[in-house]
């Protein structure tokens, strides 16, 4: 009886311990490349996501400065704030705003699912994020 309760007692320590062993992390990259535009009207934007098992999701999309609306331009400026820009300008930075609103969009959606940002590179037109999420203890 004594053997028994001293192996249950080692055995009780070592899954304990074994508990305690730090967590294998994952790690998954988001990549946002834009494009030099090739012409004054639009801007080609990607946002891929690179799974931890190695897939890959692109989402395109171009954003057209012409179909931005006069009104949705206006509602996006600040009241009581004098704007000289003239409307071309106001539709540029806008679509460029929109780009970065599905890349912020992306990164709120995988921070919400656990994944923490760990860094963030920007080399020319391309913006590359790194997350990390903790994974189970590994066996």
């Amino acid at each position: 009886m004594h053997r028994i309760m001293i192996l249950a007692g080692l055995l009780l320590a070592s899954t304990a311990a074994r508990a305690q062993q730090p967590a294998a992390p994952r790690y998954l990259m988001l990549v946002h490349e834009k494009e030099i535009p090739t012409g004054p009207t639009h801007v080609l934007s990607a946002l891929t996501v690179i799974e931890p098992d190695g897939t890959m999701k692109t989402e395109e999309f171009a954003t057209y400065f012409n179909s931005i609306s006069k009104k949705a331009l206006n509602a996006s400026l600040a009241r009581g704030i004098a704007d000289s820009t003239t409307l071309v300008m106001r539709r540029n930075r806008y679509a460029h705003l929109k780009v970065y609103q599905a890349e912020l969009l992306k990164l709120n959606e995988y921070t919400a699912r656990g994944w923490t940002l760990v860094s963030t590179t920007h080399e020319g037109l391309t913006t590359r994020y790194l997350l990390r999420q903790d994974g189970p203890v590994l066996k």
